[in-house]
């Protein structure tokens, strides 16, 4: 009898599921914009390891190629611990459960969910006085950026690495919304592996309310709408994905290894 394949062997296509394609493409363009910006980055065949060298948690992001049970988990985290500075912030991204990681040192941040939605479609009118604009130049990235950490002020956010131009040459859309002409919200695609992985999406809080955020999403999600998309939700970010047709499929488990003292 032929063996049957896990799924997750470094030769299986890219489309073998929808959850490899995110896998892959959470992984990819993770250590493609580390690479842009001027870091490290390297796919491994059980994890990949992106190092932009920023002191933004978010930006520093590993992700595990291979489910936990398949591969030896204590020689990947090893290999993972060596790879990064100890001073530097680190987020480990599991499609899958994981064992307890804090004597590797990681603390767990929790288990978002991850949401998918089938190709096609189109996005409502959007809310009256919006405005979306495609950012195409470095003025626009840097209004990107500030909107997005007004929206969602996080320590060492100022200095994340999204404000480099370079980032504007990788497999990325992103998208400023202006209501009257004032910055008020951000959203972003990232491509590749088949698979529009939306991000970045933020509404500041005194226009929370309005669509605003939805409308957003819809221009992430639509950049190529012959593709799937998928995002990570919050719990309260769910319904409002589900009304545009996002489906809940799992959650994720998240790891944070902070600076060394």
């Amino acid at each position: 009898m032929d063996r049957l394949t896990h799924g997750w062997e470094p030769e299986l296509p890219d489309s073998d599921t929808l959850l490899r394609r995110f896998v892959l493409a959470s992984a990819h363009r993770s250590v493609e914009l580390a690479v842009r910006v001027g870091g490290r980055g390297e796919v491994r065949p059980t994890v990949s390891l992106a190092d932009p060298d920023s002191p933004f948690t978010f930006d520093n992001i590993a992700v595990l190629l291979q489910p936990p049970a398949y591969i030896d988990l204590d020689a990947t985290l090893q290999e993972l611990l060596a790879f990064y500075p100890p001073e530097r912030h680190v987020v480990l991204l599991s499609a899958w459960p994981t064992p307890d990681l804090a004597g590797y040192g990681f603390s767990l941040m929790g288990h978002p969910p991850l949401m998918y939605r089938a190709p096609g479609g189109q996005a409502p009118p959007l809310p009256d006085g919006l405005e979306i604009r495609l950012v195409e130049d470095g003025a626009a990235l840097d209004e990107f950026v500030t909107t997005l950490i007004a929206a969602y002020p996080m320590p060492g956010a100022d200095r994340t690495v999204l404000r480099d131009p370079a980032l504007l040459e990788a497999a990325v859309r992103l998208f400023v919304g202006y209501l009257e002409g004032r910055p008020v919200g951000t959203s972003g695609a990232r491509l590749g592996h088949g698979l529009v992985d939306v991000e970045w999406v933020s509404t500041r809080a005194e226009v929370r309310g309005r669509g605003i955020g939805a409308a957003l999403t819809w221009a992430a999600t639509l950049v190529e709408p012959d593709l799937p998309s998928a995002l990570i939700a919050s719990d309260d970010g769910q319904p409002v994905y589900e009304r545009m047709g996002y489906l809940r499929l799992l959650r994720l488990t998240a790891w944070h290894r902070p600076p060394a003292s």
